[in-house]
């Protein structure tokens, strides 16, 4: 691996830490709809046992400690990244690295919010910007 390689991979970390965190809600959001719902009946009288809905409860429980635990594990990367960021000096170098590896934002993306072709994103700011980062992992 190359020295860029390297770095953009140790930039990348939050990625799956985020995308991990977005199914995480989305599991939550469901089985929060699911306890919700398994204790009524449309008379209004109680519909299951109370042993499915514990579970149903249990099942949020861990989830939701499950989100914590990444929520932690991604705000420790995070302040890794940005540690590492603000040890750039120049600052299109630093608002990129932020876009891209805090922000998780796409070169295109990027090249249409900071004003730039993404021809030049892809090639000299990232190519700089990532020169200039000072991984202490070696």
């Amino acid at each position: 691996m190359t020295d860029r390689e390297i770095k953009t991979q140790w930039l990348g970390r939050g990625r799956p830490l985020r995308l991990r965190l977005i199914g995480l809600y989305a599991e939550r959001a469901e089985r929060w709809s699911r306890a919700e719902y398994a204790g009524i009946r449309c008379d209004g009288t109680s519909g299951t046992s109370g042993n499915a809905t514990e579970r149903r409860l249990d099942a949020l429980a861990v989830t939701e400690a499950e989100i914590a635990s990444v929520e932690r594990e991604l705000a420790v990367v995070e302040a890794e990244i940005r540690a590492a960021i603000e040890q750039v000096h120049r600052p299109l170098f630093q608002t990129y690295l932020r876009m891209r590896f805090l922000g998780y934002r796409t070169e295109p993306q990027i090249a249409e919010e900071i004003g730039y072709s993404i021809s030049h994103v892809k090639g000299y700011i990232r190519l700089g910007a990532l020169d200039a980062v000072k991984l202490n992992t070696r």
